[in-house]
């Protein structure tokens, strides 16, 4: 379609140029038609008078002829009449003619204008046509350009999801670590076997009162920082992993964006392009924000644990507290908040909702804490046991 529009671009102007040369010739055509018509008129004109000037130069000396001989030298007034019709005629041919060649001239005039039109016409279609080869070059390269950008988002998309498939196999590993650490916590303790009869008769008192109160509750106090220093470092890795995902993620994002900023600045616009350069960049916005979250939860995570860690350590020579007499805490869940620190009745009064939000994820009861009122359960068994809760 484009071939046929410049085609008849280019043999408009030559058709107007033979449509205005016709005319011309056409004019001088009728004009040499007029100019022997008018020629033909004139010679009429110069042999009819001549019995006219033939009576005026006899001689005024001469006897006047009778009537009857000098009436056929007069000359006849149909003839007469015809003559000055004639030159009527002839005035009214010779002003068409100048009017015709007046014409001819303007036509000649606007034929040689409009050729002087054609050939600016085909020094412009010249030189758009030297102008239009290098922007077909450009959108060459351009579109050579889209293809590479597109090669290397697909790319870059299959490194984002072998980091994904890492991330999951990390993820997996912690899963399978804690899930052997809680097997480890619930295994059946060891049974010492009790002292001979012998051993225990001649025993002396002391030792007797010291194996029948052992100091059994800062064994799980040291196992359970052990398990939390586990957990910590567990999420303290998957945050280095996230992390590392992220700043991949975050490159992506700002690479798709300084692309689309390269296509806007084009002069050749390239609509698939820009629209998969869009998509592109909205998907990793979308993954890109999905990480950040997952950072903000893991961290969120962290710190909770870290003051709890604090906590535990502070809590070293306080006794553990039964938390399986709050209502909706049985013996599972209260290994699993022993497992992340938890001992007491106070740390559960005590939670703010970061470390509301922060067991829920862990210990997946999600909102049962608030809806069963943990907190305010712990607080009334603390208070009833040791006293005001301050």
């Amino acid at each position: 379609m484009s071939s046929l529009l410049w085609l008849l671009f280019y043999l408009a102007p030559l058709l107007g140029l033979t449509a205005a040369l016709f005319a011309w010739f056409g004019y001088q055509w009728r004009g040499n038609d007029m100019l022997e018509h008018v020629k033909a008129l004139a010679a009429q004109d110069e042999t009819a008078p001549t019995a006219l000037p033939q009576a005026e130069a006899a001689p005024a000396e001469t006897a006047p002829a009778p009537l009857a001989a000098v009436a056929p030298a007069l000359p006849d007034p149909a003839a007469a009449a015809e003559l000055q019709a004639l030159r009527d005629e002839l005035k009214s041919a010779q002003a068409e003619t100048r009017l015709r060649q007046d014409e001819a001239a303007k036509a000649h005039e606007a034929a040689q204008a409009l050729e002087a039109e054609v050939a600016r016409l085909i020094s412009d279609m010249e030189g758009l046509r030297d102008e239009l080869q290098p922007a077909q070059a450009e959108a060459r390269l351009r579109q050579e350009e889209a293809t590479k950008a597109h090669e290397a988002a697909q790319a870059l998309e299959a490194e984002v999801a072998r980091v994904t498939a890492e991330m999951e196999e990390l993820r997996a590993a912690h899963f399978a670590a804690q899930a052997e650490l809680d097997h480890l916590r619930n295994a059946p303790p060891v049974v010492t076997p009790p002292p001979a009869a012998e051993e225990v008769a001649t025993a002396p008192d002391k030792p007797k009162r010291k194996r029948s109160t052992p100091a059994k509750p800062k064994a799980p106090k040291a196992a359970s920082t052990a398990t939390l220093r586990d957990k910590i470092a567990a999420l303290e890795s998957q945050l280095g992993a996230h992390q590392t995902g992220l700043a991949t993620l975050t490159q992506e994002r700002d690479d798709w964006q300084r692309r689309i900023r390269k296509l806007e600045g084009q002069t050749l616009a390239d609509p698939a392009g820009m629209a998969l350069a869009h998509r592109s960049l909205a998907d990793s916005e979308k993954r890109l924000a999905t990480a950040t979250s997952e950072i903000e939860r893991l961290q969120n995570q962290a710190r909770v644990l870290l003051r709890v860690e604090a906590t535990t350590a502070a809590l070293a020579d306080v006794p553990d507290d039964d938390l399986t007499q709050i209502k909706g805490i049985k013996t599972i869940i209260s290994d699993q908040l022993h497992a992340h620190g938890i001992r007491t009745w106070r740390q559960i009064a005590q939670w703010d909702e970061d470390e509301l939000l922060t067991f829920s994820e862990l210990l997946a009861f999600k909102n049962r804490a608030t809806r069963e009122q943990w907190q305010q359960q712990a607080r009334a068994l603390h208070e009833a046991a040791h006293g005001p809760l301050t």
